[in-house]
């Protein structure tokens, strides 16, 4: 499920490259999660009958907007001023991320393997992404798209750790409904309107690469990577994103 989840997540960049073409960033941005939310619909059927606390309620609102907001929304707007090596070398720190937070909050045990692999894994995405991170040019917008990556990365990685809880109770497919949709309801607010008339001159392969991010990155790779989450350390969960560049490259 986790490497399922990465082979999605490591396209949806070609997919989103291929579609700012037709899109603004966050016209594609809620577009992607508005088509997202219609087809989680029909997963939050088995949450009917749950009994809420107003303690769990705000635990699935925190990841929701975790996941959404605090990712997505905020890594749109950073891959704005800088290249997309600097963002892929600060998004490649979220397994650090996970691993810390992980050791500190849930106070998991980190193997020597375990991080003997991720140093490892980090040395290939500074091998691969290194060069164009020394060649940008930096100034304070540069600086301020740093920030917003690295704080989306940091949001993502609290989100991994945070709905593993939702997971093992709700299940990966409703707790994934549940929080997305969450997510998603602010975003509303910036639907435009004149998103709709470009549906209409989409090319096959847009449309193509609009299913593959809204339904395969989206809906199936979070349903796949919280179902993986819940039951391996997320620690060693957290390994598996340093699969999305190099499937991102080959991609490409």
């Amino acid at each position: 499920a986790l490497f399922l989840a990465a082979l999605c997540w490591g396209l949806a960049p070609v997919a989103t490259r291929y579609l700012l073409a037709y899109f603004a960033p966050l016209q594609l941005v809620v577009l992607r999660f508005l088509i997202a939310i219609i087809l989680f619909l029909p997963l939050l059927w088995p949450l009917r009958a749950h009994r809420w606390t107003v303690k769990k309620l705000a635990w699935a609102v925190f990841c929701g907007l975790t996941s959404v907001i605090g990712y997505n929304v905020t890594v749109t707007y950073g891959l704005r001023t800088i290249p997309a090596g600097v963002a892929g070398l600060l998004i490649a720190s979220e397994p650090i991320w996970i691993l810390l937070i992980a050791a500190l909050v849930l106070r998991e045990r980190i193997s020597w393997i375990v991080l003997a692999g991720l140093l490892l894994a980090l040395a290939g995405i500074v091998l691969l992404l290194g060069q164009e991170t020394l060649g940008a040019a930096w100034n304070l917008a540069t600086l301020i798209g740093v920030l917003l990556v690295l704080l989306a990365a940091l949001m993502w990685s609290i989100y991994t750790v945070a709905v593993r809880s939702l997971s093992k109770e709700l299940g990966a497919r409703a707790s994934t409904a549940l929080t997305i949709m969450i997510g998603t309801l602010p975003l509303l607010a910036f639907w435009d309107g004149t998103t709709w008339p470009l549906l209409f001159h989409l090319s096959s392969v847009a449309w193509f690469a609009l299913a593959l991010l809204a339904l395969g990155s989206t809906v199936v790779a979070t349903i796949l990577w919280n179902y993986g989450v819940a039951r391996t350390a997320s620690s060693q969960a957290g390994l598996y994103l340093y699969l999305v560049p190099l499937i991102s490259v080959a991609g490409g």
